[in-house]
């Protein structure tokens, strides 16, 4: 459900926000209740699947928000696919251009590793296309003024030493080609690429099974390491007897894609569950998501160059600028890293775990993009971006553990009794403990049973006394 969390009083049943800043919702997923639900036995359980661990797109700016629902209502974009797409480009937009100091001292960057999770049809390279429109843009043009740079260098270049001095040209210099986004590349190549882009790269791979899978085309359970070491922002360091050495000592590299859900076994392979891979990727993973019919209103010309714009003017941030938290910012993100750290500790194995640790990493650099992308002008995160950000790392929680379970065949839903079953599935995503012992009475649990299941991790986080939260 994201940054809006829907609970249930026990006493009076009904659905209540908690305080924040209120999110605009799109058509599709602003349920209204008509006369239908007024027949239905259990309304708030339609209400509440609705909405369900959706996207807080509330996190973004205005003009972001307005890019968001229009491609949502015009192109059909889920508002989980086009909202990761956007966080990915801001990011390689950003590159290297900006850093974050923590409140602990060390240093982030926006790098971020994202994954468009849906079932072939539902709408997942679309988003990406569109975010990343800009930044290919920039490529395209930087792409043209390698081409004359390289014509004029050959040319030179095909001249004698005595018809350059006659034409007064000197030694040319061979031209670099410039670029922000790369496809399918061997980490040898990217390398390459790197150290003649020096302030980062983005890598776009539509299908991130087939990225995967390609893992040990050239050697064995390297380029996985790579990738590893890559996100933490570690010295690429390349020596092979076939090509010059390459070193890249501050390296920035953000990977985004698409996967089907058929195919997500991929993740399960050569370790990736238990050896951080998998930590390090955020999920983008949709509810109950479908193929829908093509959508007869058109998409505003406004809402590209919006987008344009705001992806122009952060390319376009001059210097490394260092950011730093507000100390209302960092006391917040120093709360929501102390209750991470007790779930951590309470995690159920040691792959959720690595998902909940990792997530203190996103929370800070999810922090730096949100500050970017919503207010350019400053170099100070406030507390409204560690707020987005923190909302962002829980929707990436839920995603995130609920992959994990996917990709090792452990679904604990499916293990249990057909009555616990169905009262888990009626509960709202949060609720207190009086409305479980109320709702149990219909499924003939009693409060035992009840109270001893919502302390079961895999299926409950408590998230203060008396409250819980659905994992699943």
């Amino acid at each position: 459900m994201g940054g809006e969390k829907e609970y249930v009083n026990a006493q009076q049943m009904t659905t209540v926000n908690r305080p924040g800043k209120e999110m605009k919702q799109s058509e599709n997923i602003q349920p209204d209740f008509n006369n239908e639900d007024l027949k239905n036995p259990d309304p708030l359980k339609k209400h509440v699947n609705q909405m369900k661990n959706g996207f807080p797109v509330e996190v973004f700016s205005e003009d972001i928000q307005d890019v968001i629902r229009a491609t949502n209502k015009s192109l059909n974009f889920p508002l989980d696919f086009i909202s990761a797409s956007i966080l990915y480009a801001a990011s390689v937009a950003i590159r290297k251009k900006a850093k974050i100091k923590t409140p602990n001292g060390w240093k982030e960057r926006a790098v971020i590793y994202i994954a468009l999770v849906g079932r072939p049809g539902t709408n997942k390279s679309h988003p990406l296309s569109f975010a990343l429109e800009p930044i290919r843009k920039q490529d395209k043009q930087a792409h043209q003024q390698y081409d004359h740079e390289r014509s004029e260098f050959e040319y030179v270049q095909s001249l004698s030493k005595k018809e350059r001095e006659g034409e007064g040209l000197s030694e040319p210099e061979e031209p670099i080609l410039t670029k922000r986004i790369v496809n399918d590349i061997t980490p040898e190549a990217l390398a390459f690429v790197h150290k003649n882009n020096p302030e980062g790269l983005g890598v776009y791979v539509d299908e991130l099974a087939g990225w995967l899978k390609n893992f040990n085309r050239y050697n064995s359970g390297g380029e996985q390491e790579f990738w590893i070491s890559c996100f933490s922002g570690k010295p690429i360091i390349i020596d092979r007897k076939t090509s010059q050495p390459i070193r890249v000592d501050d390296p920035f590299i953000s990977v985004a894609g698409t996967i089907q859900t058929g195919v997500l076994n991929e993740f399960a392979k050569d370790n990736r569950t238990s050896n951080g891979f998998i930590d390090r990727i955020l999920f983008a993973y949709p509810e109950g998501l479908k193929k829908d019919a093509w959508s007869e209103k058109e998409l505003s010309r406004d809402i590209p160059e919006s987008w344009e714009n705001i992806i122009s003017d952060i390319s376009n941030i001059q210097g490394d600028r260092e950011f730093t938290f507000t100390n209302e910012a960092s006391n917040r993100l120093r709360k929501w890293q102390a209750e991470n750290a007790r779930l951590c500790n309470e995690a159920e194995n040691e792959g959720i775990e690595g998902i909940y640790s990792k997530l203190e990493i996103y929370a800070i650099r999810l922090s730096l993009i949100l500050q970017i992308l919503n207010n350019r002008a400053s170099t100070q995160i406030n507390l409204e971006s560690v707020e987005g950000a923190i909302k962002l790392v829980e929707y990436f929680r839920k995603t995130g553990s609920k992959i994990y379970d996917i990709v090792n065949n452990s679904n604990p839903l499916d293990h249990l009794p057909r009555n616990k079953r169905i009262f888990y599935e009626s509960l709202s995503e949060v609720f207190e403990t009086k409305y479980a012992v109320l709702k149990g009475k219909d499924y003939n649990m009693k409060e035992r049973s009840i109270k001893d299941f919502l302390n079961d991790r895999r299926f409950f986080l408590r998230i203060e006394r008396g409250r819980y939260e659905k994992k699943l």
